[in-house]
């Protein structure tokens, strides 16, 4: 829609330091075809733009030397940017600003929610009550929220009788494992609306023991699978899809997890200021006495694996108490006390094969089967050590039929310690996902399943001063 810019126009101009700033149209002279509009900034400064009448008449305002035009201040923290009168980059920002400024984190972009990172608690937002003010209720009813959106999709799926998906998406650090935690939170503790306190045992926020199971994933899938980032205290390092699945009256009766490109490298490799996957801080910090003799466990300092970000704890983060938290949500799902002995078993395994210490013989990698880190690993996982030792420093190449042996210098074997424990931690990852679907998703729930709402919390955008492969696909 063409704009002529009259006198009095406000708009907005970029700036170096605060993105863009409000200026106001003070003078517009026009000669012949030319056009001259003079703006006055809100910082004090002046601007002269030069244009022609036919650029001002342009339907599309294609000129790209005009600024875009402000919206009146009664709509500029609209809870909706569709109804914004001038729909552009800063008068985006700026809904987002002011609403933000008021303590409104969520607005809406049409069928989008935009969900703003707060950096502090708003558990208000999140009570059982809040659940219930938007049960049953149409989104343009109540306030933006994250409530709404999955009540919008909670209702489709009733009324079309088919499957939905909830995309949790943006950049690293904007908050999408916490939303996404709130979102299944949601459906697990929803009432319907013309029976309040369906729910047994009297309180709206009583969960059945599917969905306690269901919940108990986060802690669980948090631990072994997000790290500190320099961005990011709780950053998930690998993408999450999962189906909660209703039965034909509507009640969650299970779930299906489903993973995507965990982060390998972090496990042998941390930048600066970051931590390698939470669980292996919770268990060094949150094992008892007998546990730290058996697994062999020492102060986080000690181990290879751990200290290279220098960043051993996050504040305001109690590794021992979150450990408890895990082993209680594999307990809460019946994963037995002897599969969660094994499971630390393996992660402690992973740390000594993080401290074997390959040494160098001239250009060749030397490495015995007595070396203590490499012995205690090989203990805890029940294998070899004399193998394990041969094979990390050599090599064997088999050509129709016939076996060639080499060695490798101390950098390959390194490399090849490194890769062996990224594997094993992958598969004991692809493992645990496994085993909690068996738990969720058994053979009879799976056949009474009549639709499924799925919610992505899918990867954030990072560039680090170095950078693997997996961040390159991750950020494609």
């Amino acid at each position: 829609m063409s704009h002529s810019y009259p006198i009095g126009t406000k708009a907005w101009q970029p700036d170096a330091t605060e993105g863009w700033v409000a200026s106001e149209v003070v003078e517009r002279n026009v000669d012949g075809e030319k056009v001259t509009l003079v703006f006055a900034l809100d910082n004090g400064e002046t601007k002269s733009i030069q244009t022609t009448l036919a650029a001002l008449n342009d339907d599309d305002n294609a000129d790209a030397s005009l600024p875009p035009l402000m919206n009146p201040s009664i709509l500029e923290a609209s809870d909706d940017l569709t109804n914004l009168s001038h729909l552009n980059e800063p008068a985006v920002l700026q809904a987002i600003r002011l609403r933000y400024a008021q303590k409104e984190i969520y607005t809406y972009s049409g069928i989008v929610l935009i969900a703003t990172n707060p950096f502090a608690r708003v558990d208000s937002l999140y009570v059982p009550g809040m659940v219930q003010v938007y049960a049953g209720k149409h989104r343009s009813s109540q306030a933006p929220h994250l409530f709404a959106i999955a009540e919008e999709s909670f209702t489709d799926m009733l009324r079309d009788g088919r499957n939905q998906t909830v995309v949790v998406s943006g950049e690293s650090g904007a908050g999408k494992t916490v939303s996404a935690k709130y979102i299944m939170r949601y459906f697990a503790t929803r009432e319907p609306p013309d029976q309040p306190g369906a729910r047994s045992r009297g309180r709206a926020d009583t969960m059945s023991e599917t969905e306690e199971q269901i919940l108990a994933t986060n802690p669980i899938m948090e631990a072994f699978g997000n790290a500190k980032t320099t961005r990011n205290d709780n950053s998930s390092r690998f993408g999450k899809y999962i189906e909660i699945m209703f039965s034909k009256s509507t009640e969650i009766i299970g779930a299906r997890i489903r993973t995507y490109l965990l982060e390998r490298s972090r496990l042998v490799f941390q930048p600066l200021k970051e931590r390698n996957y939470h669980i292996f801080y919770q268990l060094v910090a949150g094992a008892s006495e007998s546990e730290r003799y058996e697994l062999g466990l020492q102060p986080v300092e000690e181990y290879e694996y751990l200290n290279q970000g220098s960043a051993p704890e996050i504040e305001g983060v109690d590794d021992a108490k979150d450990f408890l938290e895990t082993r209680q949500s594999l307990s809460r799902l019946g994963v037995p006390e002897s599969v969660q002995s094994s499971l630390w078993q393996v992660l402690a395994a992973l740390l000594h094969i993080g401290n074997i210490k390959v040494t160098a013989s001239r250009s060749e990698a030397q490495l015995t089967a007595s070396e203590p880190s490499l012995a205690k690993a090989c203990a805890l996982l029940g294998i070899n050590a004399a193998a394990f030792a041969q094979w990390t420093v050599k090599k064997q190449l088999v050509t129709r039929g016939e076996k060639i042996m080499s060695n490798l210098n101390a950098p390959q074997a390194t490399v090849v310690r490194d890769s062996v424990a990224k594997y094993i931690y992958s598969s004991l990852f692809d493992w645990l996902v496994e085993t909690m679907n068996g738990y969720l998703a058994t053979p009879e729930v799976v056949s009474q399943v009549q639709n499924f709402i799925g919610v992505l919390d899918i990867y954030g955008f990072e560039h680090f001063a170095k950078n693997s492969f997996e961040q390159f696909c991750i950020n494609y």
